[in-house]
């Protein structure tokens, strides 16, 4: 068995550049990983996104029958790689509009999703490039009646190539209207598999038996047109996948789409407003909740304070504004220059000894005694230092939670501390909530993904601002903020325990914030989630911060240009 499966991972071998050259002159990979021992992955051959590559498992080949089809295979597995899902940020960005379509069955978002990207590089392989899929389709086996699906994929193929009914699926057994829908749908999106994925999933959502899915001995083989389909696994989050504003927008029916049908005879649909622009929940972006439902059902371990963090990292970047600096002290060094007379009535220790002992072995005050003498070097003035950001985020149960639902005060925080990042400062982040509650970096760090967990978490308990972790910040002995340091504070009107802290007996004043403020030296922000109507309320309050009320898309963009104007005013101000 070893030696005929060599046998036949060598003819594989050879079939690979053909495979290559049906998509075109200049398609690269290199050569694909033919397995000789089984891999369990339920399919004889697949594709990966993070390193792309082509697997092949060779057991399975045999084992199904399929030995003469290489060409067929190979080529197929290029697909994945040109046509359908090509990356991995393409890939989810396919699921996302599965899911959409597939409404309440996230569990087959991976398996839907293969069978709509096999569909187009099925089509594209047996029209264009020559290569005989329907052959190899027919060696595996049609799709047979208790698989609804699989039969209407099957009759999907049988219309798109022209075949006879029952070659590809069960004769009678497909309903012939979707089956047709299904085929120009294919069509209308040949080239673009993202636009017509929730199509697709909509209309395969009535053809799925979840009986027939559960059965082990069926496992997801919808018919032999099906492949492995894509098995990145790093994991990784793609910039780019939370700013597309139309990947949760509604599922069109194939029905009433008329790239499928064509712009006669459509039922009017209930038009989508895509609005383009704003921070955060313009269009139909994806929601953090939504985009962490997305990755789990693609079978990603990424957690929901992962996401968000990445969700808010990629919606904060259009936003960042230029974060304060400080010019360096000016400085110069002494430079060593000749010997001159020591005299009596000089500083006895600036005599140079060596200097005098080398002039004469008998030391005579004020004779025979030098001193070194020191000349100034040019000034030199120290690069400009940033000033580091000491941000607070309001954690209480009337925040939102960031990683539930698109909050504009959450993403303000981020703006702030990427921005400080970006310019080379240190930022320590600290989400607090009730007495005692804080979760954080524990002190200042450069580190990014630490500062966005700590802008992402929350707590949802009381209102109680970490006045003892200010105070220590700018007020100890010594202070853990060494340089200046802008202080920013996320929150809405429990912001008033900054000034007015509560205690057993009731509120009381402090003067802890301002005095911080003053210490820290670098200014102080308040972003707070208050109808503008409480900010002249909380301005009398906060002293020398500034007051920025954020509630939407339109207030964090003013945000982020007074912010920049403040902050830059302040800076002129400092160096007169």
């Amino acid at each position: 068995m070893t030696a005929d499966l060599d046998a036949l991972r060598d003819r594989w071998l050879a079939a690979w550049p053909q495979a290559l050259a049906a998509w075109g002159r200049t398609s690269r990979m290199h050569a694909p990983v033919l397995h000789t021992e089984p891999c369990h992955m339920g399919s004889w051959a697949w594709y990966t996104t993070d390193d792309p590559e082509v697997h092949v498992d060779l057991t399975v080949v045999a084992e199904r029958g399929i030995e003469d089809h290489a060409l067929a295979v190979l080529a197929h597995e290029v697909g994945h790689h040109l046509l359908a899902p090509v990356d991995r940020l393409t890939s989810l960005k396919i699921a996302s509009r599965i899911k959409v379509g597939l409404v309440d069955m996230d569990h087959l978002v991976g398996l839907v999703d293969n069978l709509w990207c096999d569909l187009l590089i099925n089509d594209r392989l047996q029209r264009q490039a020559g290569i005989d899929r329907a052959a190899l389709a027919q060696t595996v086996g049609a799709a047979q009646a208790d698989n609804p699906l699989g039969v209407l994929v099957g009759r999907t193929y049988e219309i798109l190539w022209g075949l006879p009914r029952g070659q590809l699926a069960a004769e009678g057994a497909a309903a012939e209207d979707h089956a047709m829908l299904c085929s120009r749908l294919v069509r209308a999106y040949a080239r673009d598999p993202v636009g017509g994925a929730a199509g697709f999933a909509r209309l395969v959502r009535t053809h799925i038996d979840p009986a027939w899915l559960r059965d082990p001995d069926n496992g997801a083989d919808v018919g032999g047109l099906a492949c492995g389909g894509d098995h990145g696994g790093d994991d990784s989050i793609p910039f780019g996948l939370a700013s597309d504003p139309t990947l949760g927008a509604p599922a069109t029916h194939p029905a009433l789409d008329p790239r499928v049908v064509g712009t006669t005879d459509v039922p009017e649909a209930t038009p989508i407003e895509l609005t383009p622009g704003g921070a955060g929940g313009a269009g139909n972006a994806l929601q953090p909740a939504a985009l962490h439902a997305l990755l789990t059902a693609m079978g990603s371990p990424t957690t929901a304070q992962q996401v968000a963090a990445a969700w808010y990292r990629e919606r904060a970047a259009p936003h960042l504004v230029p974060f304060p600096v400080r010019e360096g002290p000016t400085t110069s060094e002494q430079l060593l220059g000749g010997l001159d007379p020591w005299e009596v009535g000089d500083d006895l220790s600036t005599i140079d000894w060596s200097g005098t002992m080398t002039a004469s072995p008998v030391v005579v005050p004020g004779m025979t005694t030098v001193q070194r003498a020191y000349l100034e070097d040019e000034s030199v003035q120290e690069r400009p230092r940033p000033v580091d950001l000491d941000l607070y985020l309001d954690s209480s149960g009337s925040m939102p939670d960031p990683s539930a639902s698109y909050a504009p005060i959450a993403l303000a925080g981020a703006v702030l501390a990427l921005s400080a990042l970006r310019a080379g400062a240190r930022v320590q982040a600290t989400t607090w909530s009730g007495p005692g509650l804080t979760i954080g970096t524990d002190g200042f760090t450069r580190d990014v993904d630490a500062v966005l967990q700590a802008v992402v978490a929350h707590i949802g308990g009381g209102t109680s601002f970490p006045l003892a972790l200010l105070e220590r910040t700018h007020l100890g002995n010594p202070p853990t903020a060494t340089g200046p340091t802008h202080v920013a504070v996320i929150s809405d009107s429990g912001v008033t325990t900054m000034f007015r802290p509560w205690s057993a007996e009731g509120e009381t004043s402090s003067d802890v914030a301002a005095r911080a403020l003053e210490s820290a030296g670098g200014g102080g922000s308040l972003v707070l989630q208050i109808p503008e109507s409480y900010r002249h309320g909380i301005e009398a309050l906060a002293g020398d911060y500034d007051v920025y009320p954020v509630t939407t898309d339109d207030d964090l963009v003013t945000f982020a240009r007074d912010f920049s104007r403040a902050t830059w005013g302040r800076q002129s101000r400092a160096r007169t």
